[in-house]
């Protein structure tokens, strides 16, 4: 299983990407800033998206991969001519009502027609794995204001998490708890501590809250621990306060950050 980081940040600066994470070459988890980081060959090789929400941070990428596919598509022939975009029905439905409704952007499930469209829409379920070339990616519930999951993925007998925007979630934890052999996972840590209200309202979580949260892992301490979705321009703060709570192979995830389980 490879993993690259595209982009790990709760906001959008010079220099700092919004969540997308690549897997294996051919299949995102969000799109906050996939066509930002990749070459048009590189997109060319994308074949899913699994979308854990509809906030714009996670799927504005949506958009102009459709656009760059549907360009390519035009000077070659290529093989993956559809992207599947995977989500819970709620979020599917926002999107095609709220984002690729004509209005804010065109609707690529009908482009070039119904047939053979550039986006192709495919529902899940929490709890129901999808197996795409013998990886498994199963949606978690998480906490937070709009319907959210996070993602297990499973792949010769390795397992790693992404828990997507989350508050204080028991179903995470549930989940990592019962997996054989867990090889790490990404964990939401948005806002410094003094800024909690927010993080409340918001559904994701401070350094502290972060903390306690993680007691709930069996492994914690014995399986590498990465946090995302800081906001950049609080990042000297929050890592200060990830700093004092201590917590053994943790860190902050950076956009040079690639992995192979």
């Amino acid at each position: 299983m490879k993993i690259r980081v595209l982009g790990c940040y709760g906001g959008q600066l010079l220099g700092f990407h919004l969540s997308s994470f690549l897997i294996n070459d051919t299949i995102l988890l969000d799109a906050g800033s996939p066509t930002i980081i990749l070459t048009l060959e590189e997109q060319r090789h994308i074949e899913h998206a699994f979308i854990s929400h509809t906030h714009l941070d996670h799927i504005q990428g949506i958009a102009f991969l459709a656009d760059n596919r549907s360009l390519k598509r035009l000077s070659d022939e290529i093989v993956n001519r559809y992207i599947t975009i995977h989500s819970l029905q709620e979020n599917l439905d926002t999107i095609s009502k709220h984002f690729l409704n004509n209005l804010v952007w065109p609707d690529f499930t009908m482009i070039p027609n119904a047939e053979d469209p550039i986006l192709k829409f495919r529902p899940i379920k929490p709890y129901q794995a999808t197996v795409i070339d013998g990886l498994s990616i199963t949606p978690i519930p998480m906490n937070h204001p709009v319907p959210c999951t996070g993602f297990l993925l499973d792949q010769d007998g390795k397992q790693f998490i992404y828990s997507a925007d989350t508050g204080v979630n028991d179903a995470i934890w549930d989940v990592a708890n019962k997996q054989s052999n867990l090889c790490g996972l990404i964990i939401d840590c948005s806002f410094p501590n003094n800024y909690q209200f927010l993080a409340d309202i918001s559904g994701h979580m401070t350094p502290k809250q972060m903390a306690q949260d993680l007691k709930k892992l069996d492994k914690l301490g014995e399986i590498p621990i990465y946090l995302f979705h800081m906001k950049p321009e609080t990042l000297a703060i929050m890592s200060k306060e990830i700093d004092v709570e201590n917590i053994p192979n943790l860190r902050m995830l950076t956009q040079d950050d690639e992995f192979l389980l």
